[in-house]
């Protein structure tokens, strides 16, 4: 059955220049402020604490402490305000003279006007910890931003026209886009007199900047702990003015102001020139460090045509994971590769292409043919064997085993590493075609192949020292594999400096050379993009502009190298009888245990007595795997070892073997567990698809939920007595996170940007009240985290504005809403096929579906171009606002369309020479479009006259 393809395209849009800030890396002012709000959807501002601090030495010290209270405010609690700055002090870290004694009280509008306005006057930084949201509780009015952002309105007047409050044009308003949900971009938008505001406005969020230092998300709490410093005040919030309340906010602002100066210690320990509020993200320490080794973007300095970069993105794809064994418990050896990406790096020389004064790319059609025959599987173990893999090749495939973009499940599209028959070619990189080769014994059929060759070194490379401990010199090291070695040497004696190296080693190997940042298309109308070298002009409202690293070559030979360290481990475990449960980008579960066995399993590939089965790897198997893969470790052996290594979960507390079981039911959704006196004792369960709902059990209500809903479901799948969490019955319900405006489309316009709040999920089959349309009702409620109470929960239909309750019964007038609870879903979650596999029987894979499952074989229908794929962080617990399921797809017009896919088709059904008398045009021409050469738009026009005139018009 044939099936739609997609491909990434390469938009013709420049790269994000980089923006230089004005003004010191520190500047000499800060102010930090934290608000509490109500507890309701709205989330109002009830109170506020600031800090305006001074930079003093390395540190910022508070010379100001004051409490801010709305505008509306009633005179009671005006009244709790005067009294609590009456009976404490300021903290201050500045002695001033005369002393302050007392706590300023400022109403919002005196904040803005005393201490806002100033600040992005005079180039001082505005910070807090999830800055957007407390930026947001000091708006008076905000609307959409052109760029699918927020614009915060802080200042109003009246007309002198109508006498109405308005929008003060006078004043900047504070525009926020949203990156993710750990990063935002902040900016000014300039007022009618833009002289009397010279500064752009800096904006540092504290929880970014933990982020792009040590590549985790912190809350304020671990973020005290991580530094060990004093946290947040014990207490709960109350939705109220009080005195407790007040204390609360002040030891937010308080913590927070240390994490800031510790995280200032450890960012002013880098060598490098970005600016505290530049840091959006672990790659900009990365692309900083290549900034200051005199590193030039490639697209800065390499003249790659769009051509090449079509090339480079049809043939992009990211991290391959799949389920190959399916709801039967398997003896299990976990490993995985020494960091994948830094590593297959290092193997294609890489650093040697981002180094280079040029690049060139050669056709090498011939030679990539005749190395291809050659080719052993061996040789792939070779570390001088991989740079000759640095190239790209349009492939005619015919039952190729390569990566596939299409759609598995019925709704959205997936990558599958599957059986791939097309009678268009495609473009492939290098890595990818010798797996496949690898994993069918045959060589794809080749068409055209081009060769990455890097040329002579950039001027201007210099030494640097990493965290200023680790000197590096671009001229001779080898970044990618400098980061790993270093991180060995000295993740033992400092802890820093290797956390640093390994946020290296992962930020800047790969996805900032595939960034690209999709924005609203301002006017509308087309854009050109490459498919391969096909350019193509296609309508879109959204522009995809590259980032300043942007450089699909290099990004689309790291995955694909990925894939193939993969493929050979497949290879090898497979050609020994055995098989694995999953496999998760650097990763490979393989089936087996202490000793070589076989072990019956549906769609086995070892048949004994007509029963299927596998062979179980024994250690030792696995461990020759692991010697195996050293001839191919590019790293200094003293330093790494191995580049596979078994997993660490497979040794026990005292660092023997364990008898590790695993389970899985689609790609990373399984369980590693062992038994212990007949109880399967869980140590690795993965919650990937569980982290969009909210966890069901508070903190302090027992261990993580997700590992007592991994027990039910093993329990469940292996009929084993079950234990039914008390959590079972508690509604399923989403945090949402008002990050962008499109998710106010069904939502009331009159909540803040940047609220949090419930998102309900209602049964489908009973849950809707009497006369409700399931189309118009999206049912919210205010965030909690008191999961006992949410079923009391007062709930909004955004569509109409009622009120419901929640309830697990329907009342006699259906008048409630029955919400789905975790119970339904886990049941759902175990039931949750591998789309992209077939059953063991060669069917569609089914919730039943148990075995060894076998690759889908995709026959292309029609090959569709689309851009960034769907974000799927909500998956795994982040910001649901920033997790659209749609993609951007990329629809040429008719006309274009028919040129491009039937042409050649048409000129073969001719043929060469009438062609060559009809069109005029000579054989070297014709045959590079046969060929799938770029040729000028006339040229395909004139083609299509001819072969149009001949009765042979493109359909």
């Amino acid at each position: 059955m044939s099936q739609d393809i997609f491909t990434r395209v390469h938009p013709v849009v420049a790269p994000t220049p980089g923006k230089a800030v004005a003004g010191p890396k520190w500047p000499e002012w800060l102010l930090m402020f934290d608000f509490e709000t109500t507890l309701t959807t709205t989330q109002e501002p009830i109170l506020g604490v600031y800090r305006l601090c001074r930079l003093v030495g390395q540190h910022y010290r508070c010379v100001e402490e004051g409490l801010i209270h709305p505008d509306d405010a009633t005179p009671e609690e005006l009244a709790t305000f005067r009294h609590y700055a009456a009976a404490h002090e300021p903290d201050l870290g500045v002695k001033t003279f005369p002393p302050k004694l007392t706590l300023p009280v400022l109403s919002r509008t005196q904040f803005v006007n005393r201490h806002v306005w100033k600040m992005f006057r005079t180039g001082g930084m505005v910070s807090g910890f999830h800055v957007a949201f407390d930026l947001s509780r000091l708006a008076v009015d905000w609307k959409a931003s052109r760029d699918g952002g927020w614009s915060l309105i802080l200042a109003q007047r009246r007309s002198k026209k109508t006498g109405q409050l308005e929008n003060n044009p006078e004043r900047p308003r504070i525009k926020i886009t949203a990156r993710s949900s750990k990063s935002a971009f902040f900016s000014l938008t300039m007022p009618v007199r833009p002289k009397e505001w010279p500064h752009k406005g800096r904006f540092l969020d504290v929880r970014t900047f933990a982020f792009a230092l040590f590549d985790e998300s912190f809350s304020l709490k671990t973020l005290c702990e991580h530094f060990h410093l004093k946290g947040k005040v014990d207490h709960e919030p109350s939705g109220r003015v009080s005195a407790a309340e007040l204390n609360y906010c002040r030891g937010d602002v308080r913590a927070t102001v240390d994490c800031l100066n510790r995280l200032k210690d450890e960012f002013d320990a880098h060598p490098i020139s970005l600016h505290p509020d530049q840091a959006v993200s672990p790659a900009s320490i990365a692309k900083a460090y290549f900034d200051v080794m005199g590193i030039v973007p490639p697209r800065e300095k390499f003249d790659t045509s769009d051509e090449i970069h079509g090339i480079a993105m049809q043939s992009y794809y990211g991290g391959r994971a799949e389920c190959r064994i399916r709801h039967q418990e398997m003896p299990v050896i976990h490993t995985d590769f020494k960091s994948q990406y830094a590593t297959v790096n290092t193997l294609l020389g890489n650093f040697d292409v981002l180094t280079a004064e040029r690049v060139r790319f050669e056709d090498a059609t011939r030679d990539i043919r005749k190395f291809l025959a050659g080719l052993k599987a061996d040789d792939a173990f070779e570390p001088a064997t991989w740079k000759r893999f640095r190239f790209f090749a349009l492939v005619r495939p015919k039952d190729d085993i390569l990566s596939v973009r299409s759609i598995y499940n019925g709704s959205t599209p997936n990558i599958g590493s599957n059986r791939l028959t097309s009678s268009e070619p495609l473009w492939f990189a290098g890595p990818d075609i010798v797996a496949s080769m690898l994993l069918t014994g045959k060589v794809p059929h080749i068409e055209r192949a081009i060769r990455m060759v890097p040329q002579g070194k950039q001027k201007g490379l210099r030494e640097t020292n990493l965290r200023g401990l680790v000197a590096v010199n671009p001229k001779t090291d080898d970044f990618f594999r400098f980061v790993v070695e270093q991180r060995e040497r000295v993740s033992k004696s400092n802890e820093a400096l290797g956390a640093l190296l390994k946020t290296l080693a992962s930020a800047g190997s790969y996805g900032l050379f595939v960034e690209v940042n999709p924005r609203p298309h301002e006017r509308g109308g087309k854009v050109t993009v490459f498919s391969g070298d096909i350019p193509l002009r296609c309508p879109t409202a959204v522009l995809e502009q590259p980032g300043r690293w942007y450089f699909p070559p290099i990004a689309s030979l790291i995955t694909s190298g990925g894939r193939l360290l993969l493929a050979m481990l497949e290879r090898r475990v497979v050609s020994r009888g055995g098989s694995f449960l999953f496999c998760d980008t650097d990763s490979l579960c393989i089936v087996g245990d202490h000793s070589r066995r076989w072990l019956p399993c549906p769609g086995g590939p070892v048949v004994k007595n007509g029963v299927e089965g596998v062979v179980v790897q024994s250690r030792r198997d696995v461990e020759q795997l692991v010697e195996a893969f050293g001839r191919l470790n590019p790293y200094d052996r003293k330093l790494v070892s191995k580049i596979l290594k078994i997993e660490a979960v497979n040794t026990d507390a005292d660092g023997k073997p364990r008898s590790l079981r695993g389970l899985a039911i689609s790609a990373k959704r399984y369980a590693l567990y062992e038994w212990q006196a007949g109880t399967p004792c869980l140590i690795e369960p993965k919650a990937h698809g569980l982290g969009y709902l909210y966890p069901p059990v508070a903190e302090d209500e027992g261990p993580p939920w997700h590992a007592d809903a991994w027990e039910w479901l093993l329990r469940d799948i292996l009929h084993l007595p079950q234990i039914r969490p008390g959590w079972f019955s508690r509604p399923a319900l989403m945090r949402v996170a008002l990050s962008t405006p499109q998710v106010l489309r069904s939502l009331p316009l009159t909540m803040r940007p940047f609220n949090f709040l419930f998102y309900v999920l209602v049964d489908g089959v009973v849950g809707y009240p009497r006369g409700a349309d399931p189309e118009c009702f999206t049912l919210i409620a205010p965030f909690s985290k008191k999961p006992h109470e949410w079923m009391d929960a007062t709930c909004q239909n955004t569509h109409d504005g009622a009120f419901y309750r929640l309830s697990l019964e329907q009342s006699p007038v259906f008048d409630r809403v029955i919400p789905q609870t975790f119970e339904t879903l886990l049941a759902r979650y175990r039931d949750h096929v591998e789309s992209k596999s077939l059953a063991p029987n060669g069917e569609r894979c089914e919730p039943g579906t148990r075995g060894v499952l076998q690759r889908s074989r995709v026959v292309v229908a029609q090959h569709r171009l689309i851009g960034k794929e769907a974000e799927r962080r909500w998956e795994h617990g982040d910001d649901l606002s920033l997790g659209d399921s749609k993609i951007l797809e990329y629809r040429p017009s008719v006309r274009r369309t028919t040129n491009l896919r039937s042409l050649r088709r048409a000129v073969r059904q001719i043929g060469v020479r009438e062609t060559m008398r009809r069109s005029g045009l000579s054989q070297h021409t014709i045959e590079k479009v046969l060929a799938g050469m770029p040729v000028r738009p006339r040229t395909l026009a004139r083609l299509l006259t001819a072969v149009s005139a001949a009765g042979e018009r493109p359909s």
